[in-house]
């Protein structure tokens, strides 16, 4: 037989551009490429979006990582 043992990061800091109060994430342009990737594969993932908005606002097809994911969400705001 043969087993895989994946690696598991300690932590992972993503970049998104919208957010909402529960953490679904939404990315633009090419932060979809492996942000998704490295919340899903990091024990603790920090999430700074520019804008955290309503539950709801944001489309469920636009939402590329599920807040079940992220651990603490920051706000970056706009004059950063």
């Amino acid at each position: 037989m043969f087993f895989c043992i994946l690696p598991v990061a300690p932590s992972a800091l993503i970049a998104a551009r919208r957010a909402d109060y529960h953490g679904n994430l939404e990315y633009a342009l090419t932060a979809r490429n492996f942000n998704p990737l490295m919340a899903m594969a990091a024990a603790l993932t920090i999430a700074e979006a520019e804008d955290i908005v309503p539950v709801g606002s944001i489309s469920p097809d636009a939402v590329v990582t599920p807040g079940m994911v992220v651990s603490l969400l920051v706000s970056r705001g706009r004059d950063a």
